[in-house]
């Protein structure tokens, strides 16, 4: 796999695999005493960096072990005598070679050359690789390229320096307080991601006894040490669904079809019957959308279809129609546009469609003149715009704040959860809950540590540290027993009862499990006592806790280690397959340029005793 970057000017491509990792480095990024830039039309990059004696180029490395460092080519061209080129980590000398002796008049400088070097074994830390033209001839040499490898899998953000890791952040060893022959097993579910959006970090925990199903859940501030609150969403490299399909430059003027890997389009010409109308052209889409199954609302929510830039000179009639999730045509809807570029759009209402295959719409076009041209500039479809959260205050006293969140289309569609106050009243159709505290040292403001979906997935936060306005939610953790092979796990709730004074909820599952949450914060973290009063699923099939998160990079992540009793260090996305013990913690590292300021989440059994 192949990606091109910019990582401190430095445009690199870097290469990983099973073997190690491979960086090439165009000259002309790289720093150091560079004389000139020239353009060569036969460089990789359209440009070359001419060096005399005493120029240098230069880039800093980091090495997170030590490692095996293989030259594997550096490019470079001559015209005249040669010369005497060094390459360097730090002051150990890696290569020393001489350049091939070139009399072209001029020509051979695009012309260019290949050296390969040898292997060499390099420690850990920061290392500053140097290209150092030792001694050149009145014209000098001209680089083009530096390749190299090394035999580890390190990303390239903590390659080129970009990550800042502390390896002495721990959690450290636990001596469990239950009995060691009933041990809980975490398992790794985890799969890769770009998108720093996406929860790719899947660790369903399960234990072999009912009676032993009693925790502790803590969120803490992060150990590192930084001061930077970056919070808002990532969408780089994110698989954008803005439209479902999408289809453009489309021409009315024979039949014809397209297809895309979820979708195809269809035109076809049919005998006029409308108003005495010359010429009637039928648009078909049909298309795939995903659905709950996955996690995703594409199916149920409503949907805008949109033609863009509609070129007719005369007058035209639309009718749009979709074929719905029982099988059935909708009623036509009309529209009449005239003499100019148009655009228009039709609405689906939600639960139109199905998951899966079998979606169609259906748009007649109808023009009045006997010789036509029409064109669309784009038609595409895409989802409705959802409203905002409504939230709704269940209970306060200056101290706590309740709220019930209704959201505009939760994905468990036509699944809500009731939430009774002791000793107040029961609400109805909520999503989920968040609860506030007030922060200890000012008079009237209030930071959120607590929200619990109806999907059973919880967040938690610390009280605010003093000097932030908030910090975010990260990593967040299922309460229930979920399907550990599902793409979303969940555990739908039916009730919830809330004893605001103890802040205690009591949780009531649609598979009948009951469990009490009990909450306590402090200025440092926020500890959720888990105690599950009954179980109805095989404990041995379905986890009783899950964690949910997300690891992109060592620089970009929401966790990126876990650790078990021993207080051993695992990074979060390696292939491990299973870790035991009664104590796990899922922490950072390195710190992250995604929700900086979020919390550590560790999990620790309880006796039942």
């Amino acid at each position: 796999m192949k990606i091109l970057t910019v990582a401190f000017g430095l445009i690199i491509v870097w290469s990983a695999s099973s073997d190690g990792t491979e960086m090439f480095m165009q000259a002309e990024d790289m720093l150091g005493n560079v004389s000139k830039i020239i353009p060569r039309s036969h460089a990789s990059g359209h440009k070359s960096v001419h060096l005399f004696t005493g120029d240098s180029l230069e880039t800093e490395l980091c090495f997170k072990s030590g490692t095996n460092f293989a030259m594997n080519e550096l490019r470079y061209s001559n015209d005249g005598p040669s010369d005497r080129i060094r390459i360097t980590l730090d002051k150990l000398v890696l290569e020393e070679f001489e350049t091939i002796m070139v009399t072209d008049g001029g020509k051979g400088w695009n012309r260019f050359k290949t050296y390969y070097g040898r292997n060499s074994p390099v420690a850990e830390g920061r290392h500053i690789l140097k290209v150092i033209v030792l001694e050149s001839d009145k014209y000098g040499v001209e680089i083009d390229f530096i390749k190299f490898s090394v035999n580890n899998s390190q990303t390239l953000d903590s390659l080129s320096c970009k990550s800042f890791c502390f390896d002495n952040i721990t959690f450290p060893f636990y001596k469990t307080a239950v009995s060691s022959s009933s041990i809980a097993r975490a398992v790794q579910r985890t799969v890769q991601t770009k998108c720093a959006e996406e929860d790719n970090i899947n660790i369903p925990v399960f234990h072999d006894n009912t009676s032993a199903l009693n925790f502790l859940v803590t969120a803490s501030l992060h150990k590192y040490h930084s001061s930077k609150n970056s919070r808002g969403p990532d969408w780089t490299n994110c698989k954008m669904t803005d439209a479902f399909w999408r289809y453009k430059d489309i021409v009315l003027s024979h039949s014809h079809i397209r297809e895309t890997e979820t979708s195809s389009f269809h035109i076809t010409q049919v005998t006029p019957g409308f108003f005495g109308t010359s010429h009637v052209w039928v648009i078909e889409v049909d298309f795939e959308l995903e659905g709950p199954s996955t996690g995703l609302t594409d199916s149920e929510i409503g949907a805008n279809i949109h033609l863009h830039n509609i070129q007719y000179d005369g007058i035209l009639a639309l009718q749009f129609q979709y074929y719905n999730r029982y099988n059935v045509w909708s009623d036509k809807q009309d529209k009449i546009i005239k003499n100019a570029k148009r655009n228009v759009m039709f609405r689906t209402p939600d639960f139109s469609f199905r998951e899966g295959k079998g979606n169609k719409i259906r748009i007649e076009v109808y023009a009045d003149s006997n010789t036509p041209n029409i064109t669309i500039g784009h038609l595409h479809m895409y989802k409705r715009t959802l409203k905002p959260d409504k939230s709704t205050t269940l209970y306060t006293d200056g101290v706590t704040i309740i709220e019930g969140v209704n959201i505009d289309m939760w994905w468990r569609t036509n699944e809500t959860m009731s939430v009774t106050i002791k000793g107040d009243k029961q609400f109805h159709e909520v999503d989920y809950i968040r609860i506030y505290r007030r922060v200890p040292w000012t008079e009237s403001d209030f930071s959120q540590i607590f929200v619990l979906y109806q999907d059973a997935n919880v967040r938690l936060l610390p009280t605010t540290p003093q000097g932030f306005d908030y910090i975010p939610f990260g990593s967040s953790v299922i309460i229930g027993q979920t399907n550990p092979l599902s793409n979303r796990p969940c555990a739908p709730i039916s009730h919830l009862d809330i004893d605001p004074n103890l802040l205690e909820i009591t949780v009531f599952f649609i598979d009948r499990n009951v469990v009490t949450l009990k909450i306590q914060t402090t200025e440092s973290e926020t500890q959720l006592h888990v105690s599950y009063t009954h179980v109805t699923r095989d404990v041995n099939l379905h986890p009783f806790f899950t964690l949910r998160s997300m690891y992109v990079a060592d620089d970009n992540n929401d966790v990126d280690h876990i650790s078990a009793d021993d207080g051993i260090p695992m990074k979060i996305n390696e292939q491990w397959n299973e870790l035991r013990g009664n104590f796990f913690a899922f922490y950072r590292q390195c710190i992250s340029k995604h929700n900086t300021q979020s919390p550590d989440i560790s999990i620790r059994m309880i006796s039942s005793s």
